[in-house]
């Protein structure tokens, strides 16, 4: 229990602390976060894949993909320099792998490298991006936050009102998820890949995102509850397919758990399964409510 509590105020200082601060500081932590669950994700892959064991190539193409993501994403990339990060995503593995020509199972590794520098690398670019927005809520008092945690960066308090958002309606989606599902869950929701998932459990956390979604807007100065508690919805749905499609490499891998690096928590992969769907859905939202606002 003391160790899950210490991984607990671990995974909150790593989310919520860089989130507030903002430009470099969270860029680089989400670009480290990234890097690792690669790692995790190649030694899942890994235990599928026996062309996945020993050469390091595909680690370091993963890690420059990723690389390339946040620091596009930090600088304001437009839609040729995103074109450019995924083209090399599929480009780079390729070329590492040519010298392996006579040996079998490298077009696997290329293909599954290459997947999970974008599965990685698409949500760091999408967090970056979204906590970059330059826009200003009608909270001036989110200027504040940065300031008391020693000046953060210079960026719009909407994109930082958006990333909160999209942290919070996770987290308390996740957490209404697990309450309801251990408490009423009789129906389950996806057995043959996550049996403890119950659709009662599924329907609280996506009421949970709801709720954050519909309390966030207002207070936040994003717009409406209606909206947000639809923002929240859509967000909260998002998260519930990441955090399957986890499921489905565990399940693949015949593993429990992605890794072991957070006390009582598992992996990176575990812990950011959800937001690896939600921060990509999260910039769409945003954009697509600037747009049309």
């Amino acid at each position: 229990m003391r160790e899950r509590a210490l991984g607990s105020l671990f995974v909150v200082a790593v989310g919520i602390v860089p989130t507030l601060i903002g430009g470099p500081v969270f860029a680089g932590v989400l670009i480290i976060l990234g890097m690792v669950g690669f790692l995790e994700y190649l030694a899942l892959v890994s235990r599928v894949s026996a062309a996945h064991s020993g050469d390091s190539s595909g680690s370091v193409v993963g890690f420059g993909v990723i690389l390339g993501f946040g620091i596009a994403a930090l600088f304001g990339a437009d839609a040729t320099a995103l074109f450019v990060v995924c083209a090399t995503a599929v480009v780079a593995p390729l070329i590492a792998f040519m010298r392996y020509s006579t040996t079998a199972g490298y077009f696997q590794r290329w293909s599954l490298v290459s997947v999970g520098s974008l599965y990685l690398g698409l949500p760091v670019f999408a967090a970056v991006t979204l906590r970059s927005l330059p826009h200003e809520s009608a909270r001036i008092w989110l200027l504040e936050l940065p300031v008391q945690l020693g000046g953060g960066w210079r960026t719009g308090t909407w994109g930082l009102a958006w990333v909160l958002t999209v942290i919070l309606s996770i987290w308390v989606g996740d957490s209404s998820a697990f309450l309801i599902g251990r408490f009423i869950g009789s129906h389950k929701l996806a057995p043959d890949l996550s049996p403890n998932k119950t659709v009662e459990g599924a329907v609280g956390g996506l009421g949970g995102a709801v709720i954050v979604g519909a309390l966030s807007f207002p207070i936040f100065g994003l717009g409406d509850w209606w909206f947000g508690a639809v923002t929240g919805a859509v967000i909260g749905a998002a998260g519930q397919l990441g955090d399957l499609g986890e499921s489905f490499l565990k399940r693949q891998a015949g593993v429990k758990e992605s890794g072991s690096i957070i006390p009582g928590h598992g992996g990176i992969l575990d812990r950011l399964d959800a937001l690896l769907f939600a921060f990509p859905v999260g910039l769409v939202l945003a954009a697509s409510y600037d747009r049309f606002s």
